[in-house]
């Protein structure tokens, strides 16, 4: 988000069972160091994506910098007053809340962590190359983008259980990575370049948040479960010209040595051994 683009796109038109999405816009905050209070007569997600300041909603004064998630609800009068030189750059997004949120824990005040920062991040630089008018395929695929962008939003701030969302502790990233090569493994062409243009990562940066969350950079995950998969259909009795194609990888001899390097074996020899221990403990 280096170069500031003006973005605004309103008439979404997307309601769900508990949310209605009216307009998203892209702010860079006035000049001014205050700005005045004012108020709107339905809800507002502002999502900070660079800069520091301080947000005023009901009177209760609110920090805000790069992550950083405030709900502002119908008719709550808010101001921003910006910190330093740099002008802050605010995702805003209106909604009506549209179930009952008595029963809801929602914070005013939320933080992202930086894996979900950078993810919003690459699907406003999508929100960019989308702009201008298109067909009813775009209009969805603009949807789509939007939907992506709300759900971490509204389980920071609690309008969305977190429930097996928190525990993943390898990172939300790595979960997505791991989930694609899971899905698509026998393709052979499936590679970095080609999963960062999924998810809207640069190729480098992807490779980095990776290495962050799990300690393994993506050739060593996409490794890791080339070789569960392979394992699992080596003792069910595949044949290995079977197994190497259903992992992406398309050389049989180059398959092979791949598996040795990663298990000091062959695959028939590894197959055998594993075979006879397995069937001498079921017995």
């Amino acid at each position: 988000m280096r170069n500031y683009r003006p973005i605004i796109i309103e008439k979404i038109g997307i309601t769900l069972p508990s949310i209605e999405i009216l307009k998203l816009r892209l702010n860079e905050h006035l000049p001014e160091s205050r700005s005045s209070f004012h108020s709107h007569n339905h809800g507002q997600f502002l999502i900070y994506l660079r800069g520091c300041g301080e947000q005023t909603v009901q009177g209760n004064r609110y920090p805000a910098r790069a992550g950083t998630v405030i709900y502002v609800g119908p008719n709550e009068r808010h101001r921003f007053e910006k910190e330093r030189s740099r002008q802050p750059l605010c995702l805003v997004i209106d909604v009506n809340l549209l179930s009952n949120t008595k029963n809801r824990s929602i914070t005013t005040l939320a933080e992202l962590p930086a894996t979900e920062l950078n993810l919003i991040r690459s699907r406003v630089s999508q929100l960019f190359e989308m702009r201008g008018p298109g067909n009813e395929d775009k209009i969805v695929a603009v949807g789509a983008v939007i939907l992506d962008i709300l759900d971490p939003v509204l389980r920071a701030i609690g309008w969305l259980e977190s429930k097996g969302f928190k525990s993943l502790s390898r990172g939300t990233v790595n979960v997505r990575v791991e989930k694609i090569i899971n899905n698509q493994i026998e393709d052979a062409s499936l590679n970095l370049t080609k999963i960062s243009k999924m998810l809207g990562f640069q190729r480098d940066h992807l490779n980095r948040l990776l290495k962050k969350e799990s300690g393994l950079t993506f050739s060593q995950i996409r490794s890791q479960i080339r070789l569960k998969r392979a394992q699992r259909m080596l003792i069910n009795g595949s044949r290995v010209g079977d197994v190497c194609v259903a992992v992406g990888i398309n050389d049989q001899n180059y398959f092979a040595r791949w598996f040795r390097s990663q298990v000091g074996t062959v695959p028939t020899k590894w197959r055998s051994e594993n075979a006879t221990s397995i069937a001498s403990i079921q017995a």
